[in-house]
């Protein structure tokens, strides 16, 4: 039987249990940011100096959101004595994790059921209520880069960061650990159908139904005037599988879809817009040409006749 690790009530000591156990940890606002950058950080700031977050040799503490996640002792101590009600908050991948999260007031328990229809069901692992009826899925994480959105209420937290318990939703509720309310480390892999697809393991191929036996099915996946009909996720996923050197052409094509779905009411032009970016950003294009791309093809010409 796993042991967990039992968390105290108040915030203080709680964040010096997290660290104690290794997992690096630093404040947040009941806004759920950061507290602020140094001028010379701060990308807002004319002192403002370029440097990579990781490398940040400023030497001020708080700079750069979960960057300054730590477990020295000293310094989580000096920081919660500052503002003993700041909420905690944790990295995910510097700490080895990557996050489900479940927004039910967004649709997300909706977007979970279709995932699992669509996947199977998650393998059980480490959770955690958000407070404000939410949940955190925790895996340990993989060695590749995940999308953000995968559906409304529904996100995959990887190179962001996540709050602890427990600390205070915006709800007034705390977050809690599921179960007996104690932490135990998540010992299960990320899942690899929620890969992007050229990283999944093998698996044995299912057994091919012949096409005209469902006609119905092969319907729904055309789009009015020919052509697959492409989900949010569709488009998400198809970033996330480009090989190199072929990730901007393969963006702009998703843009360009999204757009025209979404001139059909058939997806969320909003939606797809922070999945195609956040796909984007993982697979390495930068924001500034991410964006460029995604305005760019609002004003395609005709392209009914494109393919992936």
């Amino acid at each position: 039987m796993t042991v967990g690790l039992r968390i105290p009530a108040e915030l203080p000591a709680a964040a010096e249990t997290y660290a104690k156990a290794g997992i690096k940890v630093f404040r947040v606002r009941r806004n759920k940011t950061p507290y602020a950058n140094c001028v010379r950080c701060d990308r807002q700031s004319s002192l403002y100096i370029k440097h990579r977050p990781e490398d940040c040799q400023c030497g001020v503490p708080t700079c750069h959101g979960f960057w300054a996640a730590t477990t020295d002792l000293t310094l989580i101590h000096h920081w919660w004595t500052e503002e003993p009600d700041a909420n905690i908050g944790a990295p995910c991948k510097l700490n080895g994790w990557a996050v489900i999260d479940i927004d039910p007031r967004n649709g997300g328990r909706e977007s979970l059921q279709a995932l699992e229809k669509r996947v199977g069901v998650l393998p059980g692992t480490t959770m955690q209520l958000t407070g404000g009826d939410g949940l955190h899925i925790l895996y340990r994480s993989p060695d590749y880069e995940l999308p953000g959105l995968l559906g409304p209420g529904i996100d995959f937290k990887h190179n962001g960061y996540i709050l602890l318990a427990p600390s205070v939703h915006s709800s007034g509720g705390r977050y809690q650990w599921a179960g007996d309310g104690a932490y135990v480390a998540p010992a299960v892999d990320w899942p690899a159908t929620l890969l992007p697809r050229k990283q999944r393991r093998a698996v044995p191929p299912a057994r091919a139904t012949p096409r005209h036996r469902f006609p119905s099915l092969e319907r729904r996946q055309q789009r009015p005037g020919g052509g697959r009909m492409w989900t949010v996720a569709d488009l998400v996923q198809h970033v996330m599988d480009a090989h190199e050197g072929n990730r901007n052409n393969a963006f702009f094509f998703a843009a360009c879809r999204a757009h025209e779905l979404a001139e059909q009411n058939l997806i969320d032009l909003r939606e797809a817009e922070v999945g195609l970016l956040s796909a984007a950003a993982a697979v390495g294009l930068t924001d500034s040409e991410s964006r460029a791309s995604f305005d760019s093809a609002s004003t395609r010409p005709g392209d009914r006749g494109w393919v992936a």
